[in-house]
């Protein structure tokens, strides 16, 4: 980046903590009468000093700014939507501002507000640990959530359509790519690339997408229960082909995507650069990472269910990873990802699963098998060569 953009960015992230930080402390004195100023406004004082810490060019008490690197990206990526949140309400209340004006302007500015913080407090953060925890926990949820957040207080009465489009989280994964994609570029590494490699023969690439294609259509319409029925039996019926249905698919194929096949796997390729099997380990490493994550999803269905959800989480992980590295397009898996995600969820009209029967335990070994086999098959030969190549020439460029 020009030192012309990182002066913007730094002033942008202080102008933002002290607009934030003045509307939070004018609710606390104007609510209840201020009996919850003294304290609570202590409180918040303390974190914005802490959060204005990173601005500072002094080195001093190295160990202590770490940790508040830490810190400042789990509160900064949790608390600001909820601050934005006020400010609108201040705005609306006593300046007579529009409120739901304001709310879709504030769900814009939603998109964008993370930029800074991620360059400011999160840049800083050096261990390989550390950057992947701190991707797939707080920058994540905070990031993609956002819209959520923001329209969670009881403060401000949003229209349903605004709600739609703040559950599904397109605008927090819209978001998402622009946060991370900052922050990659100030860790200096480079944005995917979206166009197919040269190197990879169009023929593979085509298989890679077919599957790809084949299996989301199955996943999501196969009605077979047997072996004998699985790929002869079909229902095309879609039980919830609606514009939230469509965008919920939609968020996981964007957000997810960049996630774990642009940033954590190309955060691997770099750990890994130096290894023998550099990208054996980042294509294994990054899909079980994938898989792991998905154990978030007990809390809205059975056990069962979502151990089946996370093996075939970390085996759709290895195989999209494989289709990133060959083909060199980011594009790819993320059509792939949303078509599997869209078609399910239109087709059961659910974003949970149910408790699997002894059958798809089956089916599940049979993906395992399949989708492993594709990564051995293409992780090897001519195919690895292409891979490597595209790995040296792209995506590590």
């Amino acid at each position: 980046m020009t030192p012309e953009i990182e002066q913007l960015l730094r002033r942008w992230y202080g102008g933002q903590l002290i607009v934030l930080g003045m509307a939070a402390f004018v609710r606390l004195f104007i609510t209840a009468g201020g009996v919850y100023f003294p304290t609570v406004g202590m409180m918040l004082l303390i974190w914005g000093l802490f959060a204005w810490w990173p601005l500072a060019e002094d080195e001093q008490w190295w160990h202590l700014r770490h940790v508040n690197y830490y810190v400042q990206t789990i509160l900064q990526f949790a608390v600001l939507p909820v601050l934005l949140a006020n400010l609108i309400a201040l705005l609306s209340q006593y300046a007579g501002l529009d409120q739901q004006g304001l709310i879709a302007v504030g769900m814009t500015y939603s998109i964008v507000m993370f930029v800074p913080v991620a360059y400011v407090v999160v840049a800083p953060i050096g261990s390989l640990i550390g950057r992947i925890v701190m991707l797939i926990t707080a920058i994540f949820s905070g990031v993609v959530g956002a819209q959520v957040t923001l329209l969670a207080l009881p403060i401000l009465k949003a229209p349903a359509v605004f709600k739609m489009v703040s559950d599904a989280a397109v605008l927090g994964a819209i978001g998402f790519v622009m946060t991370v994609y900052v922050l990659m570029r100030t860790w200096r590494i480079a944005g995917p690339t979206w166009r197919f490699s040269r190197h990879a023969r169009p023929a593979l690439i085509g298989l890679l997408l077919i599957i790809g294609g084949l299996f989301s259509l199955w996943n999501a319409f196969s009605v077979g229960g047997s072996w004998a029925t699985t790929f002869t039996s079909w229902d095309f019926h879609l039980q919830s082909a609606t514009w939230k249905m469509f965008l919920n698919g939609l968020e996981p194929g964007i957000a997810e995507e960049w996630l774990y096949r642009f940033a954590v796997l190309t955060l691997l390729l770099v750990a890994f650069k130096q290894r023998p099997h550099q990208i054996d380990w980042a294509i294994w490493i990054s899909g079980a990472l994938f898989g792991l994550w998905h154990i978030m999803n007990v809390m809205e269905q059975p056990w069962s269910a979502t151990l089946e959800q996370m093996i075939f989480a970390m085996t759709l992980g290895w195989f999209l990873a494989t289709v990133y590295l060959y083909s060199g397009s980011i594009i790819g898996v993320m059509v792939i990802h949303a078509a599997i995600d869209i078609l399910s969820m239109m087709a059961s009209g659910s974003q949970t699963m149910v408790k699997p029967d002894a059958f798809e335990w089956q089916t599940i070994g049979a993906i395992v098998i399949v989708f492993v086999a594709l990564t051995i098959y293409f992780s090897t030969g001519k195919r690895r060569q292409v891979m490597q190549r595209n790995v040296d020439d792209q995506l590590l460029k």
